[in-house]
């Protein structure tokens, strides 16, 4: 291979990428790059109905496979086909269970193997450290979050597939998303080393073939500027190479985060693709394609020693013959999918956590005949109250929901005696909530508002946000259920079982009181 050839073995690009090059047979025949991104879901395409976005068909990423040379294909996300039930990470941290923890990485397998792909970016080991943090995790606990985590690593990677745990060196301890800026992991280096450090070297220790590192920093270790660049990881030859690779010994693949995302941009995104190779990526997602002749230029002026590419092949060289060996030594499972949609459905079930009962309103009580539903939802949930109602109303209950009309929106202003009048006509009052962190009058926390107003014997809290805001938004409130999933019609349907008395509640918190 030419020096540039080898360079393009480290780079992992979209369909877009592709097609703006003229698609895969010009692209790959002139750009012969190492990796793919799939993402199967809704497209985004131009007036000619040409993929412009990350998502593509299963046809396409197969003429992209016949056209390029041993592609080596990641995704986020793949489901099954006829699969229903999502996946639930927040869900294994209120169960704990080893078993369950292996078959989600068991199902993720299945989903990458059909849908062609090689290497999944997956599984999140973030902590639940900051209440607002901006990403799903399963705990605050690093333990808890390595026992689990190892386990769905193993199942992802005895599929033949290569797992990835992100987001390097952990997102979790504050409140930015790194989507939209650059976010610091806050941690002093000591507390790190027992929280994070610990679970990435647990993944390590697991064999997860890679690592996922993003645009975040950890200042109580490298807080200095790198060539100009703020300290994230994405550019941080301290954080990828001192750290990662050679203080806590990783021995596979680094990635980068998207190398799109507002928490790198700096307005070059060829010069910051150069930087993040040179501070330690083995794998470059998302790269524009111009950036390869750069790094070429960049090796051969003595800016970026060729050891560095010769790294960055053998540790994706050790990935590649990872699958190969897995898949020589055993068959992966058939897909599933009704396998899948039972797994998922009994941990969603057991996950769901009821917080409280203090004035044991649960059990719903056989006197109870109208429920009042307030929708405290955002404009990402605008199905789980609907859901709600329509699995109350099955179980013969008269239902009515309200949201916006139950405050004084002028005035923006909540009135007892309102509240008290609408209380006295219902048995039962459930505040359904998924909610974001904030403190703003949008109608969601006017909401929130309100329900400190209605009367404490007969009001549930069922909340889909984060864990901590049984504490934070609703700490005096007797009755409180965490459900610790996403809103599905799954998990709404085992809640209302779990309410009128058919089943037990099970789940647990999934961060330390």
């Amino acid at each position: 291979m030419t020096l540039r050839e080898k360079i393009l073995k480290t780079f992992v690009v979209t369909i877009r990428e592709i097609n703006l090059h003229g698609g895969p047979e010009e692209f790959f025949k002139k750009y012969p790059v190492g990796g793919m991104y799939y993402y199967g879901a809704k497209r985004y395409v131009d007036e000619k109905g040409t993929d412009i976005g990350t998502s593509t068909t299963p046809e396409m990423l197969n003429k992209c496979r016949e056209c390029a040379h041993d592609l080596f294909v990641c995704a986020d996300v793949a489901n099954l086909k006829g699969q229903t039930v999502e996946l639930s990470q927040r869900s294994l941290g209120a169960i704990e269970n080893e078993e369950y923890a292996y078959d989600f990485g068991k199902i993720i397998g299945m989903q990458m193997n059909e849908n062609g792909v090689d290497w999944v970016l997956a599984p999140s080991m973030d902590l639940y450290l900051h209440p607002a943090m901006p990403l799903m995790a399963a705990s605050d606990d690093p333990q808890k979050t390595a026992r689990i985590y190892t386990k769905v690593i193993k199942g992802i990677q005895d599929q033949g597939i290569c797992a990835t745990a992100k987001h390097f060196p952990g997102m979790g301890t504050s409140i930015i998303n790194m989507h939209f800026a650059p976010s610091n992991n806050t941690l002093d280096f000591d507390t790190w080393m027992e929280s994070y450090g610990y679970t990435y070297k647990e993944a390590m220790k697991a064999g997860v073939m890679s690592i996922m590192t993003t645009h975040t920093a950890l200042k109580s270790y490298a807080s200095e500027l790198e060539d100009g660049y703020y300290p994230i990881a994405t550019f941080s030859k301290r954080l990828t190479t001192d750290l990662l690779k050679k203080e806590l010994g990783f021995s596979g693949a680094v990635v980068t985060d998207a190398l799109i995302m507002g928490g790198m941009a700096t307005g070059d995104i060829v010069k910051e693709t150069v930087r993040a190779f040179k501070a330690g990526a083995d794998f470059l997602l998302w790269p524009p394609i111009e950036a390869a002749e750069a790094i070429e230029e960049a090796i051969l002026e003595g800016e970026i020693p060729m050891n560095r590419l010769d790294d960055a092949l053998a540790r994706i060289s050790k990935m590649r013959s990872f699958k190969e060996k897995v898949l020589k030594e055993k068959q992966p499972v058939v897909p599933d999918s009704k396998f899948a949609d039972q797994t998922m459905k009994e941990i969603i079930s057991n996950g769901i956590y009821l917080a409280r009962n203090e004035k044991k309103l649960l059990p719903i009580k056989e006197s109870v005949k109208d429920i009042l539903i307030i929708d405290v939802t955002n404009r990402y949930d605008n199905e789980s109250t609907e859901m709600l109602k329509n699995e109350l109303l099955a179980y013969g209950y008269n239902v009515t929901v309200k949201a916006t009309d139950i405050y004084d929106i002028p005035s923006r202003v909540c009135w007892q005696n309102d509240i008290d009048q609408l209380y006295e006509n219902f048995d039962f009052v459930i505040f359904n909530v998924n909610m974001g962190y904030a403190s703003t009058w949008d109608e969601g926390y006017m909401l929130i508002w309100a329900s400190h107003l209605f009367g404490k014997d007969k009001k549930l809290i069922v909340n889909y946000g984060s864990p901590y805001f049984m504490e934070d938004y609703f700490p005096q409130d007797p009755t409180y259920i965490e459900m610790n999933c996403e809103p599905s019609w799954e998990a709404v349907s085992e809640l209302v079982k779990k309410m009128v008395g058919k089943q037990e509640f099970t789940g647990t918190s999934v961060i330390r009181k």
